[in-house]
């Protein structure tokens, strides 16, 4: 057997076998914090930083503010030292411990000393150049383990090939990611004015193998010389700890209906020049945004409207609407998109009745193990639970 054909069915079995403990969570009581590299992983170098370290003292700062303001949460942190972690082994502890969020922590870092920014990403494949170099800088971690091509399967982080395997991807957990995903994406625009480089999809491996919503957060560019300088800032350290924090809450607000309030952020210094800020190039254009319009104008965000309730079953949520000839519905028929909490969102059936689903949720399980059943009344989305009820 060649090696990609070896490697793809690797990709498929990894796919299928990533652990899924629950797709609904009634509350966050667990938190997995990781800084990002560590030991004789640097990380992104500056001309006076380096990025673990940044990353450490954000990621402590943040653990420490929300074990203050949130003593029901358990803080959880893939390290707390300046150690290196495997990058199968972060994953691991928030799988091991079932936690119910996952925050990588990181600087950005670019041979364009004038790059400039901070954006958050969420699983999923890359939609730019550049967020695949974010995505090849951050999985090159990889390279200094012993043995690791047995380890990650023979995935070469330097290689835009070994990426096909983010294409499969489908998760349960990437509509809260993305809602997770642009709180901090608001938050850290307030604290430091920097660049909105949005919200945006990219294969990382570290939030491909855990089972919970996860993002992977770029805190700005060390590479930048102004960027930098306010990255190794101890109060500006405290005010993206401080940032992250209210994020975290109004996430946690958001999953448990509550009203908690939020902490103050520490005061920055003033920002970079104008002339500093230099503006993306057209292709970089990010994938999503927190407040972004994904509908196009002759297309509706809901689907046909049906009377009665209906049952389908959704396959995958994804931040792109998918052509009408895309490989990712090979082997499906009668797809349907909704657009909702800025995701487009894609199913399959369309039954009257509850126990006319099962069959089609049984056999599209086979290729999509997260589809669910939804509901919808008269086109508007219901509970499943109330349109049982009204059916049955």
């Amino acid at each position: 057997m060649n090696t990609k054909k070896w490697f793809l069915l690797f990709a498929i079995f990894a796919l299928f076998n990533t652990q899924v403990f629950s797709q609904v969570k009634d509350g966050i009581s667990k938190i997995v914090i990781d800084a990002g590299h560590g030991g004789e992983d640097p990380g992104a170098v500056g001309s006076k930083g380096k990025e673990k370290d940044v990353t450490l003292t954000v990621a402590l700062e943040l653990g420490k503010l929300i074990s203050e303001n949130c003593p029901d949460v358990e803080v959880i942190y893939t390290r707390k030292t300046d150690v290196f972690i495997p990058l199968y082994n972060r994953s691991k502890i928030a799988n091991d411990k079932h936690a119910d969020l996952f925050i990588s922590i990181h600087c950005n870092s670019s041979d364009n000393k004038t790059a400039n920014g901070v954006e958050t990403f969420v699983m999923g494949l890359h939609k730019t150049e550049s967020s695949l170099d974010v995505a090849r800088k951050e999985n090159a971690a990889m390279l200094l383990e012993k043995d690791y091509k047995n380890t990650y399967g023979n995935f070469n982080p330097n290689s835009p090939e070994s990426y096909v395997i983010f294409s499969l991807y489908s998760s349960a957990y990437l509509e809260s990611s993305v809602q997770l995903a642009s709180k901090v994406q608001k938050n850290l625009l307030k604290c430091t004015h920097f660049r909105d480089r949005q919200v945006q999809q990219a294969g990382f491996w570290v939030l491909h193998k855990v089972a919970m919503p996860s993002i992977l957060v770029e805190l700005g560019f060390i590479s930048n010389k102004s960027e930098e300088a306010q990255l190794l800032d101890p109060t500006f350290q405290k005010a993206l700890a401080a940032s992250l924090c209210n994020a975290f809450i109004e996430y946690k607000n958001q999953v448990e209906g509550k009203t908690a309030d939020l902490i103050s952020v520490p005061e920055t210094k003033p920002q970079p020049k104008k002339e500093e800020l230099v503006p993306a190039k057209q292709e970089e254009k990010p994938a999503v945004s927190e407040n972004a319009d994904l509908k196009p104008v002759d297309e509706p965000a809901t689907p046909k409207a049906e009377t009665g309730v209906v049952f389908k079953v959704q396959i995958f949520a994804l931040p792109e609407k998918l052509g009408p000839n895309d490989p990712k519905y090979a082997g499906l028929k009668n797809v349907d998109k909704y657009f909702e909490g800025n995701l487009w969102k894609y199913t399959v059936g369309s039954e009257k009745k509850f126990a006319d689903i099962q069959p089609v949720l049984k056999k599209t399980k086979e290729k999509f193990p997260d589809a669910f059943v939804i509901a919808f009344k008269d086109g508007k989305k219901i509970p499943v639970p109330e349109a049982r009820k009204l059916t049955e």
